[in-house]
């Protein structure tokens, strides 16, 4: 009996030199890290952006000059019949029953262009419309940038099959209502900036409803 106690003492030094020895292998596989962790940076995600499309030249013909020989014609048919200046000489095409356009004989694509619509059935004011032009712009064309919008006039440019266009946009009220009534847009190259500013100008001082 008296022997239980040396065998117990024994067995429990054996076992706490093999615990000992699995704690010491956890320990080296897993060491303790020594001093303070260091904190990893956020890599904040990136944002969307549109792709810039390779631009091919514009076509070498003459910009559109200010101060073009205007002569009088008119569109539309009865209460919507108007009459407008336009430019002496260039090709009259019908779009739709509303809207015409203009633009010199022989030219190529991508040159410039006047475009005249009515648009009577909206009922919108003109800064309305001009907004809404804007919001229909983002979504349909690519690249747009607005250069300047003031009193009902909309400066901007887009891309279009890898050509940047210019375009000027503008509404008239023709009757006092307050709505936009007509619009008036010439499209074109960089190089005809100044020339479709005084164009656009020119025909929508000039229209008039009858």
């Amino acid at each position: 009996m008296r022997t239980r106690g040396p065998l117990a003492l024994g067995l429990l030094l054996v076992l706490g030199t093999a615990a000992g020895f699995g704690i010491s292998l956890v320990v080296a596989e897993h060491p303790p890290g020594s001093g303070a962790a260091a904190p990893v940076a956020a890599q904040s995600p990136s944002l969307p952006v549109d792709p810039v499309p390779e631009l091919l030249p514009d076509p070498p013909t003459a910009p559109l000059a200010p101060s073009l020989d205007l002569v009088r014609t008119s569109v539309g048919t009865g209460d919507f019949q108007m009459s407008l200046p336009v430019p002496r000489g260039w090709d009259f095409f019908v779009n739709s029953l509303n809207e015409w356009q203009w633009r010199p004989p022989d030219q190529p694509d991508f040159g410039y262009v006047l475009r005249v619509e009515q648009v009577l059935s909206n009922r919108r004011s003109i800064q309305w419309t001009l907004e809404n032009r804007i919001a229909e712009l983002d979504e349909d064309e690519d690249n747009v940038e607005i250069l300047s919008q003031d009193d009902g006039l909309l400066h901007f440019t887009f891309v279009t099959s890898n050509h940047l266009r210019h375009g000027y946009l503008t509404w008239l009220d023709l009757t006092g209502s307050d709505n936009a009534q007509v619009e008036i847009a010439v499209t074109g190259r960089e190089v005809d900036d100044a020339g479709m500013a005084d164009l656009v100008a020119r025909v929508a001082a000039g229209i008039e409803l009858g």
